[in-house]
């Protein structure tokens, strides 16, 4: 996961807690998914031009967020971060929303990467045993394929990385080789 500027979070934090007040989270996710799809960084940097007054920005987005249709809590944010010329931050405001939003709802999510697209009953086996290793938590199964592991899987429940894959176990071996030779 990439790193987050303290500045996103705090956007980011700062609308959850909005939302969550307003009971509106599901639906102010939803608008920034919407946003994100439409979003262009080129556009954003234009924003952050100083040559273009305020009410000239504010004015760009309300039409912009009145075409998406977003509800007054994502417009107000988004005139809010436009205003203090921060829409480049938004990628990150928004997987920053996207992970207290699934902190908030228990949900854990984890990552199998696997060399070839995984069958649906290893994919049940894998969350079966995270669901038993952390308990009380809905987990949130992500597929990956990645040709380079060779073969087994790789998973990444946040930072932590069970790596079960064939490319690693060859690895493995090697390096034990290598230190027989030595």
């Amino acid at each position: 996961m990439p790193r987050v500027s303290v500045v996103a979070k705090n956007y980011a934090k700062a609308l959850f807690v909005a939302a969550r007040k307003s009971g509106s989270l599901e639906k102010v996710a939803g608008e920034l998914g919407v946003f994100k799809q439409n979003f262009s960084t080129s556009f954003a940097h234009e924003l952050k031009n100083p040559v273009i007054a305020r009410n000239d920005l504010e004015r760009i987005i309300n039409d912009v967020t009145q075409k998406f249709g977003l509800g007054t809590l994502s417009k107000n944010f988004f005139a809010s971060i436009v205003r203090n010329r921060r829409l480049n931050l938004f990628p990150e405001i928004y997987e920053e929303y996207t992970r207290f939003l699934k902190q908030y709802q228990n949900i854990l999510e984890v990552e199998v990467i696997s060399a070839v697209k995984p069958q649906k009953h290893h994919i049940e086996r894998v969350k079966a045993v995270v669901e038993k290793k952390y308990p009380g938590k809905t987990v949130a199964v992500k597929e990956t394929v990645k040709t380079e592991i060779l073969g087994g899987l790789q998973i990444r429940i946040g930072s932590e990385v069970i790596d079960a894959s064939l490319k690693n176990q060859l690895e493995s071996i090697r390096k034990e080789c290598l230190a027989a030779i030595n």
